[in-house]
C-alpha cells in the first residue's frame, strides 16, 4: 500500500461531507490515499486516520457541539444509523444516532473493510462495508 497522502485524506474529509458521498465511496477513497485503518470519537468528532506509520488528524466542524453518547449499547440503534445513513448520508446525524445507541467511538479496518462501533462496556457491533 502507498504511504499515507495527507493532502489527499484532507480533500476526501471535506469534499465527501459537502457533497455527501455514500460511505462506501469515501471508504475506497481514503483507501486509495493510504489510510489503513482511522478512528472516531463520536462524542468529540475527533478522527485520526492512520497509514504507513503516519497519522492525520481530522478537526471537527466549528458549529460541532459535543454530543452525549447513551449509558445502554443498542445493537438495534447502531444498525438503525447505519441503515438510515446509506439513503440519507449526513455525517453529524449520523454520529447523534450513534451517540443515542451508546456507541462511544469505532474503529475503520480497511485491510477487513469493516467498521467496529464500541460502547462503553466493551460491547461492539460489526459491519462490513460494501463494495462501492
Amino acid at each position: 500500500m502507498p504511504g499515507l497522502n495527507k493532502k489527499r485524506v484532507e480533500e476526501i474529509f471535506t469534499r465527501s461531507k459537502r457533497e455527501k458521498w455514500a460511505y462506501p465511496k469515501i471508504f475506497d477513497a481514503l483507501r486509495g490515499a493510504g489510510v489503513e485503518y482511522y478512528e472516531a470519537d463520536v462524542a468529540t468528532h475527533d478522527i485520526v486516520y492512520h497509514g504507513s506509520e503516519d497519522s492525520i488528524p481530522e478537526p471537527p466542524p466549528q458549529d460541532f457541539a459535543p454530543l452525549k453518547p447513551g449509558a445502554n449499547f443498542d445493537a438495534a440503534g447502531v444498525k438503525s444509523a447505519i441503515a438510515r445513513n446509506k439513503t440519507k448520508p449526513d455525517y453529524l446525524v449520523f454520529l447523534e444516532e450513534m451517540a443515542r445507541a451508546g456507541v462511544l467511538r469505532y474503529r475503520v479496518d480497511m485491510s477487513r473493510r469493516d467498521v467496529t462501533y464500541l460502547g462503553a462496556a466493551g460491547q461492539a457491533y460489526v459491519e462490513k462495508v460494501p463494495r462501492f
